[in-house]
């Protein structure tokens, strides 16, 4: 079902990534001799494997080290060890050009042939579910399987200048999943499973290595001689046992960055200047039972009554959410009268007859809890109606039969619509998912897709509602604070 839903863009993404990145006229830059403490929630010794792992313990991978191409603040594809990617072969084959200035720790030029070890290692030792664009690579399934060696069956290559990497079939998101942490460089990755062991005999490939690991309460990072002087000289990544330590810290000067603050303190911070918000792309959505057990004016009703409690939440919580208005991405382009027209769509109709008692599930999770307390107490206060909300353990799906409908959580990509277009699949009608399927071109694809948005929206089967941000408490003097596309914390930081 996810290939069904995949929109093409193999050919611009190269045309992009193949034009300029020269930087032009460099100015000189001073040496920084900053210090940055970063509180961080869990440090772990066994970095092995990187798919399974927090965001904030992949920031330790993202500081240590750098991938082909990664994902800036404006979740852009930029060039970081590949200078260029051609991709040939109506997107099956991708040919990256290794930058000749890219450098370990140890002062060794990084190699096309490390970094087809360097897969090896990754593709045996990760999960499955945390290499799936891996798996789509020829030959890594039977080389898992052990049916094949990897230097004689698997598409992972290299000349002396580039790597070479050959698909089974079309993945346009590809180079987008190579951004993501587990996919980058890492040396000898066996022993990142005892780092705090062999820490001092690892080279890396990103701005930082580490210097020292403190009985897991603390990593020191020291920026390589080869990365931008005017980068902090160190970064202490310091454990803090829960939010509102950290934030203890932080307001009494031993932190210097705070990821995703307590809920109570944005305001605050907000109006202290001590806080980032950055939109991110998840997002919540409502979807009502798939049995019509309500009327489509009683979705409806619904709907615009939970849109109106959660403008009152967001009037208290602008830092932590967005109300989607009508629209199902984040970063989506649509024109001004479509949104519009979803609004009027919501607020009118005929007369509804909603039961006194609705039934509202969603996953288990404090952010959850706090919304659905929210809108059944809104409910409570300014309708006739009780809205009963349970959390679950289980993932929520389609099957929701003992409720009315449910809420989603979802990581919403405008740029690779997939996942949502997957998780959603069972509202959708087969005449468009056929639609999908033998689609020829990206216009026609992006057509079909913007129907079933708005067959979503006219049948009020699943409906936009929040994005979320990312909230950094941060120390004044700090500059280019920043998450990059994928959540984690980008390690350019300056410090005034």
């Amino acid at each position: 079902m996810k290939r069904i839903f995949v929109v093409l863009g193999l050919f611009v993404v190269s045309i992009i990534f193949l034009l300029g990145f020269v930087d032009q006229n460099p100015s000189k830059q001073v040496k920084s001799e900053a210090d940055i403490v970063y509180s961080i929630n869990n440090i772990t010794s066994n970095l092995e494997t990187v798919g399974s792992l927090s965001k904030r313990e992949q920031d330790i991978i993202c500081a240590v080290s750098k991938g082909l191409v990664e994902l800036d603040t404006n979740g852009e594809l930029v060039p970081a060890l590949a200078e260029s990617v051609d991709i040939r072969d109506n997107g099956i084959e991708y040919d990256f050009k290794i930058r000749d200035d890219v450098y370990w720790s140890d002062g060794n030029k990084i190699t096309p042939s490390e970094i087809v070890e360097f897969f090896r290692e990754v593709v045996t030792l990760e999960a499955e579910d945390d290499i799936e664009p891996l798996l789509n690579i020829f030959g890594v399934s039977e080389y898992r399987n052990g049916n094949k060696s990897f230097n004689n069956g698997v598409g992972i290559t290299a000349t002396d200048t580039n790597l070479i990497i050959r698909l089974n079939s079309q993945d346009s998101n590809f180079l987008n999943e190579l951004t993501k942490p587990q996919y980058r460089l890492r040396k000898s990755v066996i022993l990142w499973e005892e780092l705090a062991s062999n820490y001092t005999t690892i080279p890396y490939s990103g701005n930082y290595s580490i210097a020292d690991i403190n009985s897991l309460n603390e990593i020191t990072l020291k920026r390589n001689s080869t990365a931008d002087p005017s980068l902090a000289k160190t970064i202490h990544m310091i454990k803090d046992d829960g939010e509102d330590l950290a934030l203890a810290a932080f307001e009494i000067g031993e932190r210097d960055i705070v990821l995703n603050p307590p809920k109570s303190q944005l305001s605050r911070l907000s109006k202290e200047d001590k806080l980032v918000s950055i939109p991110s792309n998840k997002s919540t959505y409502l979807a009502f039972n798939k049995n019509n057990i309500l009327s489509i004016d009683d979705r409806k009703e619904i709907y615009r009554l939970i849109t109106r409690a959660l403008e009152d939440y967001e009037a208290n919580n602008q830092s932590l959410i967005k109300l989607a208005d009508g629209s199902y991405f984040r970063d989506e382009e649509q024109d001004l009268s479509k949104l519009q027209d979803r609004k009027v769509m919501s607020s009118v109709g005929e007369e509804s007859e909603i039961p006194e008692v609705v039934y509202l599930a969603c996953e288990e999770s404090l952010l959850n809890k706090e919304i659905v307390d929210y809108i059944s107490n809104w409910f409570a206060d300014n309708t006739d109606i009780t809205l009963v909300g349970s959390l679950l353990r289980e993932e929520i799906t389609s099957d929701i039969s003992y409720y009315d409908m449910a809420i989603i959580n979802l990581d919403a990509d405008y740029s690779d619509k997939a996942e949502f277009y997957e998780v959603i699949s069972p509202y959708i009608s087969e005449e468009l998912i056929n639609k999908v399927s033998i689609s020829k071109t990206v216009e026609e694809q992006k057509e079909i897709l913007t129907q079933i948005e708005d067959n979503l929206f006219e049948n009020y089967s699943v409906l936009p509602l929040i994005f979320y941000n990312d909230n950094i408490a941060v120390n004044s003097s700090i500059e280019n604070i920043n998450l990059d596309g994928n959540g984690n914390l980008k390690f350019e930081l300056t410090k005034k």
